[in-house]
């Protein structure tokens, strides 16, 4: 017995000191390990800033989280804070709005314009999401986009303004690693009178459908807004002034992708709250209604980007 306690080691007041170091240093470490992984956490209404457009930082609303198959979350369905441009929806593909290719004269409020469903598309524009010019442009990284004929030219807008065929894609404005957080999203959007059913589109960028409206009240954000002070500078309409700050109005009109039911040409947006009615309908080849993005993210790409980014002063 007296042989076992003298082979016993006695444990030093040194040890303590250097075990205690030891378990400091781990601590540290995994401290360390945990800030530079750490998910940002996101919640709807959050507001986030991501990707440029005319080279100003776009601020993002958070409007609604995807979880994964474990709870967490994953992706972020997310809607510019602001009207960021004044857009057709789709230019006339004849060329000339109105037009047809012979000169003739196509009004909207005419009873051969409203039942020739071709030619009202082919003079007014289109509102099928799948064919629409702001489609094209939303989804471009090229500076050059190319459209399906000859684009979004001003000569085929109401006004004979606005025209952005020259413009650069939207997605010029976002840097590779931001591209690289957009998730594609399978849309399905009602077809036009002349698609006969639903449309399928995997778009990076896209406008609302009238039911996703309801990820506003969900989220608690207004989905009343209004536009930048570049939107309104680059609109040669000056529609902001006459069909909201006229009416002394601040809120203003954002279009949705989403058809007018027995129509090729009249889609749907968001009113200006001047009313109590919510949407309006507009023709596709107007171009001064509002253009208010909405993207996916994946959440953890959108961190690290947001933790590397330099403070906007």
């Amino acid at each position: 017995m007296e042989k076992q306690k003298k082979d016993r080691k006695k444990i030093k007041p040194a040890d303590f000191v250097y075990l205690g170091a030891v378990v400091l240093m781990i601590l540290i470490a995994l401290r360390y390990e945990g800030k530079g992984t750490a998910v940002r956490q996101l919640s709807p209404g959050d507001e986030v800033i991501f990707g440029t457009y005319l080279d100003e930082p776009i601020a993002w609303r958070v409007l609604k989280i995807h979880e994964d198959r474990f709870g967490r979350a994953s992706k972020a369905v997310l809607i510019s804070s602001e009207i960021l441009t004044m857009k057709a929806f789709d230019g006339a593909p004849s060329g000339r709005y109105a037009y047809d290719d012979a000169g003739g004269l196509w009004r909207m409020n005419e009873e051969k314009t409203l039942e020739n469903l071709a030619m009202q598309e082919y003079t007014h524009g289109t509102n099928d999401w799948s064919r629409a010019d702001i489609r094209t442009w939303l989804n471009s990284n090229q500076e050059n986009v190319v459209y399906d004929g000859q684009g979004p030219i001003k000569w085929a807008m109401a006004d004979e303004r606005n025209g952005y065929a020259s413009e650069k894609g939207f997605l010029c404005g976002f840097t590779e690693e931001e591209q690289q957080a957009i998730i594609p999203t399978h849309n399905i959007t009602k077809g036009n009178a002349l698609s006969g059913g639903d449309v399928e589109t995997e778009d990076l960028v896209y406008l609302l459908s009238q039911d996703e409206l309801e990820w506003f009240y969900d989220a608690n954000i207004s989905i009343y807004t209004t536009p930048t002070k570049q939107a309104t500078a680059h609109d040669e309409t000056n529609s902001y002034q006459t069909f909201s700050l006229s009416y002394g109005v601040k809120s203003y009109l954002w279009r949705l992708r989403e058809p007018v039911d027995g129509y090729s040409t009249k889609s749907y947006a968001v009113n200006n709250g001047y009313t109590d009615k919510q949407l309006i309908e507009c023709v596709a080849a107007v171009e001064g209604f509002g253009i208010r993005p909405a993207v996916t993210v994946d959440i953890k790409k959108l961190s690290d980007i947001q933790k590397n980014a330099p403070d906007i002063q």
